[in-house]
């Protein structure tokens, strides 16, 4: 028997940054189906010490950067303290840097900028990279008129060209609340007005995040490669 997928949501932004604490979004996000989140916070928001993590929960970080060298610095200072490691895009170098830098998971919302984001050099290095490409249904959900057409349109490119190079991706929420969490098969029914079908959705919600998260684990060195400790 196949065993049943276990579902991600790698784009959830918790207290401070949003209005949700880290315990209540966790509990949300169980009770609609899924089996752990990434508290991902913009890298003003992100703390300081150490974080109580509740089970499910792994810690990330969204750098944000002006040019290609400050994304660099980023990088640099926060691959060690965040287990999953997004770049906030838009801008098309920016784009590109965080698709060709193996270090980075998830390249967010690539599609805030002037173009749909993602072009055919750019969907060829996050395949050659492992960099996953970030598809959050907020500006769906909460979009209205022409901000929302415009998302959908550009989300049905960016996948044309992730599904074409054979690109990971991930499907989030972008969720600033428990409240804005979507249950796992609304995120499918969602995912299904540009061009997802429901085995593409589920991978961007399970397959595709899990591996994230496993990289980002303590003692995972590569595929197949963990330290483990004897004591």
């Amino acid at each position: 028997m196949k065993p049943k997928a276990t579902f991600y949501d790698l784009g959830t932004h918790p207290y401070p940054e949003g209005s949700s604490s880290l315990a209540r979004m966790a509990l949300g996000a169980r009770r609609l189906g899924y089996g752990g989140i990434c508290a991902r916070y913009h890298q003003g928001y992100f703390p300081d010490g150490r974080v109580a993590l509740p089970a499910g929960v792994v810690l990330g970080v969204e750098v944000v950067a002006a040019n290609v060298n400050e994304l660099r610095r980023g990088i640099d200072r926060f691959r060690g303290r965040a287990a999953v490691l997004a770049v906030h895009g838009g801008d098309e170098a920016i784009n590109r840097a965080a698709c060709e830098d193996g270090r980075v998971d998830v390249l967010a919302h690539p599609q805030e900028g002037r173009s749909p984001g993602i072009n055919h050099v750019i969907a060829r290095l996050a395949a050659d990279r492992g960099v996953a490409i970030e598809f959050s249904l907020f500006p769906l959900v909460h979009g209205r008129g022409g901000a929302r057409v415009r998302a959908l349109s550009a989300f049905r490119a960016n996948f044309a060209l992730v599904r074409k190079y054979g690109a990971p991706y991930v499907i989030t929420s972008g969720a600033l609340s428990s409240y804005d969490l979507r249950d796992v098969r609304g995120a499918i029914a969602v995912a299904g007005l540009f061009g997802m079908r429901e085995a593409d959705a589920v991978r961007g919600l399970a397959e595709h995040p899990a591996g994230i998260v496993r990289r980002g684990a303590p003692g995972y060195v590569a595929e197949g490669v963990e330290v483990v400790d004897d004591n």
